[in-house]
């Protein structure tokens, strides 16, 4: 049995632009190429961990939105900021210099169970958000569809 659901808001979007969307989401290397240009636009040659989640919180407003993005995707995968970090050294220090971003911009950590463990933690985090919004969907639908088949009490 094939079923075929139709858009009921006359959305004609098509089905491969959530694909594109995905994958124009942030990565290692994305990530890392932001903050790089960033930091060199600042005149910084390395940042703190600590730095790095102020540039994620964004409290001022003043970080622009895609670096405050990058920054947000390595406080999410605190391995890969690691790996970046010690990428020059032998122990976790928590401070990472331009250099490692570049090094991870241009596929350092490619092919690395690092990189691997992020993918597959934002392909599920993806998951649970659409599962989520799938979910609110059909209970306001069912919601909907039982206060049509109430009946009056007698």
């Amino acid at each position: 049995m094939s079923t075929t659901v139709t858009p009921t808001h006359g959305n004609t979007t098509p089905q491969n632009t959530t694909t594109s969307l995905f994958d124009d989401k942030l990565n290692i290397a994305k990530s890392s190429k932001i903050l790089a240009d960033y930091l060199r636009q600042e005149g910084k040659s390395a940042i703190t961990g600590q730095e790095l989640a102020k540039l994620a919180e964004n409290g001022s407003g003043q970080v622009p939105a895609d670096v405050s993005a990058a920054a947000q995707y390595l406080q999410r995968h605190p391995d890969v900021f690691t790996a970046i970090e010690t990428h020059d050294v032998a122990g976790a220090d928590s401070l990472s210099g331009v250099w490692n971003f570049d090094w991870a911009a241009d596929g350092g950590l490619n092919g690395t169970s690092t990189e691997a463990i992020a993918r597959m933690q934002d392909v599920f985090d993806f998951a649970i958000e659409k599962s989520a919004k799938i979910t609110e969907v059909t209970t306001g639908k069912k919601a909907e569809l039982d206060s049509t088949k109430q009946r009056a009490n007698n």
